[in-house]
């Protein structure tokens, strides 16, 4: 198969690594090598939640590093700001409609995820301190946590917008502000208030991840506490490193 398109961001901290084609797939470890050898696992399961079949056989050599970007965030913590330079062209119809149903059902997975677990306020982890405040330790609080940042999202694209309801229902609401915005496809780059550039498949892919790395972390630590096959896994995840 053809090389997949890798981009890294890293410091002395950590390192995540994004797969240019894949948008939400990603992985992360101590630095780019140890990163790179989750990297596999991590896109075919991804692959799977996305297109409906694993990629069999990945190996780290199928991948290539075109971009790396060293950066002062705390990227140990999922800390990120990289905009790659696909997410500065046009987007059409065809693919935006595309990318919109996969955040849409990653919602909805989300959700499905969240009511699978029976007690919901139950501490799953315990509590420290980030970049963005203390880390949500129970499911509930890891629903809120994904749900909030919809209007950090449409704020970076200049998009006024107030959380309401859960998330679903909000993240409807935020593609219709989306696309009540005229021209919304045209390739802008928007510059938000703390300097982090955005743009439309910026936003699309960050959504993505952003379920993503809080559904895994909610289903690891619920499988610790409840029997697996109770806890729903529409993200097709598996407990191995």
């Amino acid at each position: 198969m053809a090389h997949i398109e890798v981009i890294a961001e890293y410091n002395e901290r950590g390192a995540m690594l994004w797969a240019d084609s894949y948008p939400g797939a990603f992985s992360r470890g101590e630095t780019v090598s140890k990163a790179l050898e989750k990297f596999p696992k991590a896109l075919s399961e991804y692959a799977q939640w996305a297109h409906g079949a694993p990629l069999p056989n990945l190996a780290e050599s199928d991948f290539v590093i075109t971009h790396a970007y060293k950066s002062d965030l705390q990227v140990e913590d999922a800390d990120s700001d990289v905009l790659f330079p696909s997410e500065r062209l046009p987007m059409d119809m065809t693919e935006y409609t595309q990318k919109k149903q996969l955040c849409i059902r990653s919602a909805q997975d989300f959700e499905k995820l969240l009511n699978s677990i029976p007690q919901k306020d139950r501490a799953l982890r315990k509590s420290r301190r980030t970049f963005y405040g203390k880390i949500p330790c129970s499911a509930r609080e890891m629903a809120d946590h994904t749900n909030r940042t919809l209007s950090y999202y449409a704020n970076g694209l200049g998009i006024a917008f107030e959380n309401e309801g859960g998330l679903l229902e909000n993240r409807k609401r935020l593609f219709r502000a989306i696309e009540a915005t005229p021209n919304f496809l045209l390739p802008r780059v928007h510059e938000a208030s703390d300097g982090e550039l955005w743009t439309l498949r910026k936003l699309l892919r960050r959504l993505l991840w952003h379920d993503r790395i809080h559904a895994y972390a909610l289903w690891r630590h619920a499988i610790t506490f409840w029997q697996k096959d109770r806890i729903q896994n529409p993200f097709f995840f598996s407990a191995e490193k």
